[in-house]
């Protein structure tokens, strides 16, 4: 009976096992290089419900929002409060922020430049708007013409690019499919961001789950898409928040109400 029980036991244990990986032979770099300029420019829209979870100095918040994001530079973020009732209303198109506060009575409303610095007061993430339309749109920055070299690291291929400029390197790991998994920035043993795809759908190769990092800001911020809609054109005023007649000027910290710095 004890030998059985072992038996029943080291079954249970093999049966658990995570199953192993079988890589193809490493590809060449070329090859990895053209895989990250052909997906990275495949897509330019996306329209999609989404679960943002965000983490900052070990403080958890979470939102459900709609996303409208196109390249360049073109985004629309519409959060909704308790009960799916509509809080913000962020739109950033040609250079211009729109901001629309709808917690308050009557409602507030903003219009001016886009800053890094104004655009990260809301997003939470020190990101230009192209930056992280390109992160959510699967399509990390690449240097060009850097030195390249490719290994396996637990079962991933390893895209090792080394721009030469004071120890900063970019990594970009593959799975056995050649699809883009993760993509790592450091300069020396400093990760500066990074930023993980899983939830791969088949029927388009498009992550439905996206997780960008920066340790040095201790920030990370979880995307999780549904109802996704990719590249389907869009109008210009579908990006654009029109305010309702009795909006109140919102006036934002370091600048006045028509948009321009103090």
């Amino acid at each position: 009976m004890k030998h059985l029980a072992t038996l029943l036991l080291l079954l249970l244990i093999v049966g658990c096992a995570r199953p192993q990986i079988s890589l193809p032979p490493k590809p060449e770099a070329q090859l990895l290089l053209q895989r990250l300029a052909t997906e990275g420019a495949r897509w330019q829209q996306l329209d999609a419900a989404a679960k943002i979870g965000f983490v900052r100095a070990g403080k958890h918040m979470s939102t459900q929002q709609f996303l409208l994001l196109a390249r360049p530079d073109r985004l629309r973020v519409d959060v909704l409060a308790l009960f799916n009732q509509l809080a913000l209303q962020l739109s950033v198109v040609e250079g211009e922020l729109q901001i629309l506060l709808k917690t308050t009575n009557p409602v507030q409303f903003y219009h001016g430049p886009a800053s890094d610095e104004l655009l990260a007061r809301f997003t939470r993430l020190p990101l230009r708007a192209e930056q992280l339309i390109n992160l959510i749109l699967y399509a990390p920055p690449v240097s060009a013409g850097a030195s390249a070299r490719v290994e396996i690291v637990a079962e991933r291929y390893l895209l090792t690019l080394n721009p030469g400029d004071g120890g900063y390197r970019q990594q970009f790991f593959f799975d056995e499919r050649l699809r883009l998994r993760r993509a790592v920035y450091q300069r020396n043993a400093n990760i500066l961001l990074s930023v993980d795809y899983s939830k791969i759908a088949g029927k388009d190769n498009f992550p439905r789950r996206i997780q960008i990092k920066m340790p040095v800001q201790q920030t990370a911020v979880t995307i999780t898409l549904s109802d996704v809609i990719l590249n389907e054109p869009s109008a210009l005023s579908r990006f654009q928040i029109a305010p309702p007649v009795n909006a109140v000027p919102l006036k934002l910290p370091g600048f006045n109400i028509g948009g321009g710095e103090r």
